[in-house]
């Protein structure tokens, strides 16, 4: 990963949620990508800022968490995605079809993400 690709503090903090939620690193790859996002699914209006996705090559599951360049706060949604896959790899399911959006789990999601956040923003702020 290049960091001058991408937004300030992106590598930096990809690398402190791999290390808080001990995700190999080696599993995960990240994509800031300038494509445009894929629209909802469902009836609202609006798009992804985000994806986590999944395959299994040589009997081992590797993930790509894609944030997209539309997104307004492109560490925020890294954090989004980042939560959907602790929460996959603790619960062994990996849902392989984007669905419309829960709101009761992206609200929880994005409560996740924010504290995430502000955890490595405070100790960020420290050094």
């Amino acid at each position: 990963m290049e960091e001058t690709e991408y937004p300030d503090q992106f590598a930096e903090f990809l690398a402190f949620l791999c290390e808080k939620y001990r995700i190999d690193r080696s599993r995960l790859f990240v994509e800031y990508s300038s494509r445009p996002p894929l629209p909802l699914k469902g009836t609202r209006a609006g798009y992804y800022e985000g994806l986590l996705s999944f395959r299994e090559k040589d009997g081992r599951v590797e993930f790509l968490i894609t944030v997209f360049k539309a997104s307004r706060e492109p560490l925020l949604t890294l954090a989004h995605e980042f939560a959907h896959l602790v929460k996959n790899l603790k619960s062994g399911n990996f849902d392989k079809h984007l669905r419309p959006p829960d709101d009761v789990v992206e609200k929880a999601f994005d409560e996740q993400a924010v504290n995430d956040l502000a955890e490595f923003r405070s100790l960020d702020n420290r050094n």
